[in-house]
């Protein structure tokens, strides 16, 4: 029952910060995309998460007591926002994302490809689909 009540949770965390989206002012002369698509692609990906949650024919299990891996994965979100700029925004979320899957059990090979195709596709539709400057690195990309 209480996947249920989270599925739930997570479609009215959806339906609210849909709404929200829906409230942005787009001002005149501004970006055609406006700063309402990203929000709105946030809030779907939620609400769809949180309908198959409730949707599953199963039981979700909860693991507690292995405190190494929430510990893991927040030092990597602190640390995150500091690599941004040094490493720039494929780099710092290529990393980000190899060490929250490493935390989840992940092998390292798979963690690190699926990392570093997370963070171009991130970097492509940040970027380049919705035109929002991302720090480039060393490298210049």
């Amino acid at each position: 029952m209480i996947d249920r009540i989270v599925g739930g949770i997570f479609i009215l965390i959806a339906a609210a910060a849909l709404g929200h989206a829906y409230t942005l002012v787009v001002p005149f002369a501004a970006d055609p995309v406006g700063p309402r698509v990203f929000p709105m692609i946030v809030a779907t990906a939620l609400g769809l998460s949180g309908i198959a949650i409730c949707v599953r024919p199963g039981q979700i299990t909860l693991e507690f007591g292995d405190w190494r891996r929430v510990i893991a994965i927040l030092a990597a979100a602190i640390i995150y926002p500091f690599l941004l700029v040094p490493l720039g925004f494929i780099t710092a979320t290529a990393l980000l994302c190899f060490v929250s899957a490493l935390a989840f059990r992940a092998r390292a090979l798979p963690a690190a490809i699926s990392a570093s195709v997370t963070a171009v596709f991130f970097f492509v539709m940040l970027d380049m689909l919705l035109d929002l400057p991302l720090p480039r690195g060393p490298l210049g990309i």
